[in-house]
């Protein structure tokens, strides 16, 4: 009997009957028992030969060793371990989404988020997972009451693994871990091992989420710059009606406004078609001159492509045929198989580019490379990357799905060079870790809040700020995250409390922060609102993840002082009152406290410690618990946090305060009695 403990976590492994077992003090959550499949049925050829149990980032981890015992080479296919939970009716399953767009959240027992639309689901859903049960991949999290587990694979360059949870209203009644090897082929008694599976019962599931990310983050080596990037992107106003003069239209609105923003980034419409990444369509000449004149004004040159996505009429797809991910066949036919279906957009079929054949690999290289070194755009924003990971047959018959998208992306990146920037989007999202700077982490934001009947994958304010929230966990543990354009004219159908409260959302987690309105139709309360959420917090945490399907409570230390500061949301479609205690949050002593309650949204000091407001539907508020010491810096109105890089250096002599902002010496009166 092996064993492995953690705090309360205890996970015990019986190699006579293959039995793994987690427990926490109050006794077992899951039981279950292994099985390595052959891919051809005859299992008795796969055994499991070991388990190892160790203890890592407070949690116990599970490495399991398969093996060929025949005598004839084997295809190994899905490992599983199987359990029985402890978890009833009142329980919860944080179901992590396959790629960027997909939904994420916390949900009841028997509860589902709605079945994608045929033609989107090649691009949402892990294809080779089963569609029976609920699959969450990568992660999962379990919690009832007081108990609960946390359980995710610490590794994934190699495999899609996953985990599938069959529940109803009545509880979960099986929770399988799945390492999909994909036809791995093993010698008579070779063995291989498998990624480490990671559980922990001690922790409530943000943190255990948390360390979890963790652990994967230092094993991938995962990329997290110091800072997080803002810019301007042409999506959300031009779509792809894109033109050059559009480009510098707001590139002169930029500079006259001198909003502090990095990146100018161009998107979907430079191009042709999808494939011909390198063929200009009509409204751009030179993509040079445009990346020049982005340089010149100030701004990082940024360019959108989705390199491994191509479309039906593309000329690529004419010239190349054989460069394709393609249904299975047996071999025996002539040419280039039939390419797996990629899903449908823009009146088009899309297919995914093998990136595992060296042709493509080459290609990748000179289309950066163009795109890069000779056009001069280095913030790249990768999209649709799912495509390389669409299973089917391959020109490497080894190399499994997550191995190829893995080679394509480290293709682009060599290409690009070290001083580039990558931000991935629509992307198998553990597999990614130690590849991209940033990380779309839900779906597009859109004009509108929601469109009744699409499912939570689709573009809508809703659906992004579901998944900022619900993958809040993953900013600066695998990667910055982002998510999503910023969009604030008030031509769009989003109402001012939608537009207020996913600024709040942007400032209060601190990823990538981008806007992407026409800039001569932002107003004035628009581009303030802009103006408020620079800068950002560094991150923040999601309260109310294990009880929320949007969670409603973010927790951040603002920029300058790291004053804690709390944004509440009303996620609902009427109006709620929310409840703000300071006593929670650092607030001492009774009305004579040496703490005060600055409301972020009004860029005042309000009464405390408690504060109720009552907020339209889709609303905020922001409250921060400040020091009222003299000479402390009680908000900073220009930021919706209150929090600033603007004041420094304050001194109180002969009742007076002088500080710097923005580096300009500026003195207050302090009231005295």
């Amino acid at each position: 009997m092996n064993e492995g403990r953690a705090h309360t976590t205890a996970v015990t492994y019986d190699p006579t009957d293959r039995e793994v077992t987690v427990a926490d003090d109050a006794g077992d959550l899951l039981v279950g028992s292994l099985h390595a499949a052959a891919t051809d049925g005859e299992d008795g050829r796969v055994r499991v030969a070991a388990v190892s149990l160790s203890t890592e980032g407070g949690g116990v981890t599970a490495t399991v060793t398969v093996e060929n015992a025949g005598e004839e080479p084997v295809r190994v296919g899905d490992v599983t371990c199987a359990f029985d939970t402890a978890f009833g009716a009142d329980a919860r399953v944080y179901r992590h989404g396959y790629q960027s767009w997909t939904p994420t959240g916390t949900l009841s027992v028997g509860e589902r988020f709605p079945i994608e639309d045929p033609d989107n689901a090649p691009m949402m859903n892990d294809l080779a997972a089963s569609t029976d049960d609920r699959v969450s991949s990568y992660l999962t999290g379990l919690v009832e009451g007081d108990r609960g587990v946390t359980a995710g694979f610490l590794e994934h360059d190699r495999f899609c693994t996953r985990f599938e949870v069959a529940d109803d209203a009545d509880g979960v009644a099986t929770l399988r871990a799945v390492c999909p090897l994909e036809g791995t082929r093993l010698a008579p008694g070779e063995r291989t091992e498998l990624p480490p599976l990671w559980v922990d019962a001690d922790r409530d599931l943000r943190e255990g989420l948390a360390a979890l990310a963790d652990r994967v983050g230092e094993r991938m080596d995962a990329r997290v710059p110091e800072r997080a990037p803002t810019g301007w992107c042409s999506w959300y106003h031009y779509f792809t009606d894109v033109t050059e003069a559009d480009v510098r239209e707001n590139l002169a609105e930029l500079r006259g406004w001198e909003i502090p923003v990095d990146v100018v980034q161009v998107d979907d419409g430079y191009m042709e078609a999808f494939g011909d990444w390198r063929s200009i369509a009509d409204g751009f000449e030179d993509m040079s001159t445009v990346a020049g004149d982005i340089a010149t004004a100030g701004y990082r040159p940024g360019l959108w492509l989705a390199p491994f996505y191509v479309e039906a009429g593309a000329d690529l797809y004419a010239d190349h045929p054989d460069w394709f991910v393609t249904e299975p066949t047996d071999g025996a036919g002539d040419g280039p198989g039939t390419p797996v279906d990629g899903g449908f957009r823009a009146g088009s079929e899309l297919y995914g580019l093998d990136t595992t054949h060296p042709e493509v690999l080459d290609w990748l290289r000179e289309t950066v490379s163009t795109v890069v070194d000779e056009w001069g755009f280095t913030y790249l924003k990768l999209d649709f990357l799912f495509a390389a990971a669409l299973p089917g047959e391959r020109h490497d018959p080894e190399a499994t799905r997550i191995e190829a998208y893995r080679r394509g992306v480290e293709a682009i990146a060599e290409a690009a060079g070290d001083d580039a920037f990558l931000l991935g989007c629509g992307a198998p999202m553990a597999p990614s870790v130690g590849l991209f700077d940033a990380m779309r982490v839900g779906p597009d934001t859109d004009p509108t809040w929601e469109t009744p009947g699409e499912s939570g994958s689709q573009p809508g304010l809703k659906n992004a700020v579901r998944n900022t929230l619900t993958r809040n966990f993953l900013h600066r543990r695998w990667w910055l995250n982002d998510p999503d354009c910023q969009l604030v004219r008030d031509t769009s159908d989003l109402t001012a409390a939608e537009r207020e409260s996913f600024a709040a959302l942007v400032a209060a987690t601190g990823g990538v922060n981008v806007f992407s309105d026409r800039l001569a139709e932002i107003g004035a309360a628009g581009r303030r609102l802009l103006e408020r959420t620079i800068p950002p917090a560094t991150g923040g945490e999601v309260g109310r993840l294990d009880e929320e399907r949007f969670p409603s409570r973010v927790v951040c230390d603002r920029p300058g002082d790291g004053a804690t500061t709390v944004a509440l949301f009303n996620w609902a479609d009427e109006l709620s009152t929310v409840r703000f205690d300071a006593r929670e949050h650092g607030w001492r002593g009774g009305p004579e406290s040496d703490r005060v309650v600055w409301d972020g949204l009004s860029g005042s000091v309000v009464a405390g410690p408690v504060v109720e407001r009552e907020l339209p539907p889709h609303g905020a508020a922001v409250f921060a618990v400040v020091s009222a010491e003299d000479g402390d810096l009680l908000g900073d109105a220009a930021t919706l946090t209150g929090g600033s890089d603007r004041a420094s250096g304050a001194t109180v002599r002969d009742g007076a305060l002088t500080a710097a902002v923005d580096g300009e010496r500026v003195t207050f009166a302090l009231d005295r009695e």
